[in-house]
């Protein structure tokens, strides 16, 4: 269909952020996209689609802090149906 944008809501939730005394923090939270969907530019249409397991996303992620002092992410794992964020 071309290009899109995502529109709807996108809800996170679960947060729990460690930080180590070396400069380093793990991050982790879950994603509920049930009600973002792709909204196609030409044709201006919006893909609707069921919620599902899916729907539900994990989300772990390593940062380190660099020497300007602001936390940059090293790595970032997704895990799109994880039984960690069901409802």
């Amino acid at each position: 269909m071309g290009r899109s944008r995502t529109t709807g809501t996108s809800r996170y939730y679960n947060a729990t952020v460690d930080v180590s005394d070396a400069g380093s923090a793990s991050l982790v939270y879950c994603e509920d996209q049930a009600k973002a969907y792709d909204m196609y530019l030409k044709p201006k249409k919006v893909n609707k689609t069921a919620v599902t397991k899916n729907s539900y996303v994990f989300y772990a992620l390593q940062l380190r802090k660099n020497d300007h002092g602001v936390w940059a992410v090293e790595k970032l794992d997704s895990q799109r149906g994880s039984a960690k964020c069901q409802p």
